[in-house]
């Protein structure tokens, strides 16, 4: 097939979905595709494997260069002879579509919520969102909105009205050649460079957004485990990511449990710290899907999130972790890190065996394999329905 890939920005440098896109152009190239990227910017080094289409988005406020894209990037799709045109992101002229990022109008509801939520619908920038979001997920030439958890495929439905049977469910996947068990090895070493003993409780938090990830839930969390059992080995965290840590410094502090939080900012050696840890939190108020919840299961790591999260999918509480329904309830999750502080050493290494199981499952090449069934299934409907319109 001759593939277009639509996204902003498609990159081996960054994370998230920049990073998803340039490994899924290589996945299906692997797999004998030829695959062109519409968007914004490309790493120079991916410009021997991969077709770029440039997109110049004028200068503007920030709505109107949204519209804009989506519009410049249809009319480039429509200028080349492509078998499918795929976006991962907010884009005219596609034939199937991930939703990769988060859904503006819930994520408004649950960021600005009340009065001040519902005003927030009439700014420009998150109105062209929406409009971009409902316009795209339901054109009928879209034949398939990809989601990639079970949290998205309930919102499309209930927000845009998208019914099932449109929508196809591809898990995130994961380099199990990076994220794997042998990250454990990194237990000892790293707890040494932070000072920490061997078998002090060590919760991670990997995140960009503080705020929105839940960092203050867990730091308040911490505390009330501190409370309730003033005689047990504190909890410690290691935050990792850039933010405005100052405040959370000063949180903890309040709390009384500033020596115990150690901010380690971006990070390249990610998986030592998996590897050192005994839970990954990240209560989240919403994301499609949080990557790092798989890639700290694939070393081995359980993970504590929230119910409003993609990660709910990957978690069986008391097996692979656990899940609080309230991303701001501090006192649930303390009473989870309490659970799991009187887990029996042996119990918490079937844990850890459950999650590498699990992230077993969930391979960035499934990923790649799943997507390609999509697309030729998309590539042969609009190749029949074009037979039909000539006949």
């Amino acid at each position: 097939m001759k593939v277009a890939l639509v996204k902003n920005h498609c990159s081996l440098r960054r994370g998230g979905s920049e990073r998803y896109c340039a490994n899924l152009a290589r996945g299906l190239i692997a797999r004998g595709h030829v695959v062109t990227v519409i968007g914004r910017s490309m790493d120079a080094e991916l410009r021997d494997e991969l077709a770029f289409v440039p997109i110049r988005v004028p200068r503007g406020p920030s709505w109107r260069q949204n519209r804009k894209f989506a519009e410049l990037c249809g009319a480039a799709a429509s200028d080349q002879s492509f078998d499918v045109v795929y976006g991962l992101g907010r884009s005219f002229g596609l034939d199937a579509v991930r939703v990769t990022e988060r859904l503006q109008s819930h994520w408004i509801k649950v960021n600005y919520p009340g009065v001040f939520g519902r005003w927030q619908r009439f700014n420009p920038r998150h109105s062209t969102l929406i409009d971009l979001e409902r316009t795209i997920y339901n054109d009928p030439a879209v034949r398939r909105v990809v989601v990639q958890s079970s949290v998205d495929a309930e919102l499309l439905e209930d927000v845009y009205g998208v019914p099932r049977q449109k929508q196809q469910l591809v898990p995130n996947g994961v380099d199990l050649s990076v994220f794997h068990e042998g990250a454990r090895e990194h237990r000892l070493s790293l707890r040494s460079e932070l000072g920490l003993p061997a078998t002090a409780p060590l919760l991670v938090f990997a995140s960009m957004d503080f705020a929105g990830k839940g960092l203050a839930t867990v730091i308040e969390a911490m505390a009330r485990c501190q409370r309730n059992r003033p005689t047990a080995s504190p909890w410690r965290l290691a935050v990792l990511g850039d933010g405005p840590r100052r405040r959370y410094e000063r949180l903890a502090g309040r709390l009384g449990v500033g020596h115990h939080v150690w901010f380690g900012g971006r990070r390249t050696d990610i998986t030592r710290f998996y590897g050192a840890g005994d839970l990954f939190v990240l209560p989240t108020v919403y994301e499609p899907f949080p990557n790092v919840n798989l890639e700290a299961m694939a070393c081995g790591l359980p993970v504590l999130t929230s119910t409003t999260a993609g990660g709910v999918d990957l978690v069986e509480p008391g097996q692979t972790g656990f899940l609080v329904e309230d991303p701001a309830d501090s006192r649930a999750m303390a009473d989870c890190l309490e659970s799991f502080s009187d887990m029996s050493r042996q119990d918490r290494a079937a844990m850890a065996i459950a999650c590498c199981r699990v992230a077993a499952g969930r391979s960035f090449d499934a990923t790649v394999e799943a997507t390609e069934e999509i697309l030729q299934e998309v590539c042969r409907e609009t190749s029949e329905r074009m037979r039909r319109r000539v006949a």
